[in-house]
């Protein structure tokens, strides 16, 4: 920790009231108005007052990840699906496997569509719109967002992380969601891993079996 962010975490500490830490203090340069959001693993986060007016950069990235979180798919994933159907449909010959093979990718998009939510793409999201104090509250930088990730799986567990008053806010279905968010995340990588076996192997083989989470 530098100096600089030294001094900031006292003066952080000095101005908090009732519990809370001031935005204004954690970030005296801002001309933004900023605001505590939550706690995680000891450090605090913040966030703009309006999360629909973010800053530019922070506001492009929210824009893209919000998309990608709305349709339960990253671009990649989006990419190989559009890149296999390319090559069945391009083949010597379209017959009834290779409508098969069509018809079980298409199923297959749309079960990912009726997931309720990707917990990863949540994450994601939330890096954007929450910032620590040793960050810029304009600019966002993926290498950094990644290590604030990776702290708050290890800080908290899934449940813990997921069931937050702001998290709940920026996706609010999440509202809805009475489960248990760690066993909810690892059937949601067990059928990921599923669809890109599925992709890889263009569905020349028999699909193997995933459960499906509905709305």
């Amino acid at each position: 920790m530098t100096r600089w962010q030294k001094f900031l975490y006292w003066l952080r500490k000095r101005n908090d009231e009732n519990g809370v830490p001031s935005g204004k203090a954690a970030f005296p340069l801002s001309k933004h108005v900023i605001q505590f959001a939550f706690r995680s693993g000891g450090i605090d986060y913040f966030q703009m007052n309006d999360v629909f007016n973010l800053p530019y950069q922070r506001g492009l990235e929210a824009i893209h990840a919000y998309e990608e979180l709305e349709m339960r798919c990253d671009k990649n994933y989006l990419m190989e699906h559009a890149k296999v159907i390319d090559e069945i449909v391009n083949g010597t010959r379209i017959g009834l496997p290779e409508l098969e093979r069509i018809r079980m990718a298409n199923d297959q998009l749309r079960q990912r569509l009726d997931w309720v939510v990707v917990p990863d793409q949540v994450y994601k999201l939330a890096s954007i719109i929450y910032f620590d104090a040793s960050e810029s509250p304009t600019h966002y930088e993926l290498g950094y967002a990644r290590e604030k990730i990776k702290r708050w799986k290890e800080n908290d567990d899934v449940d813990a992380f997921f069931l937050q008053k702001p998290i709940q806010e920026l996706v609010p279905f999440l509202k809805g969601f009475s489960g248990n968010f760690t066993t909810y995340s690892n059937l949601i990588q067990a059928v990921d891993k599923h669809h890109w076996k599925n992709l890889s192997t263009k569905f020349s083989e028999k699909p193997e079996s995933a459960t499906t989470v509905k709305r």
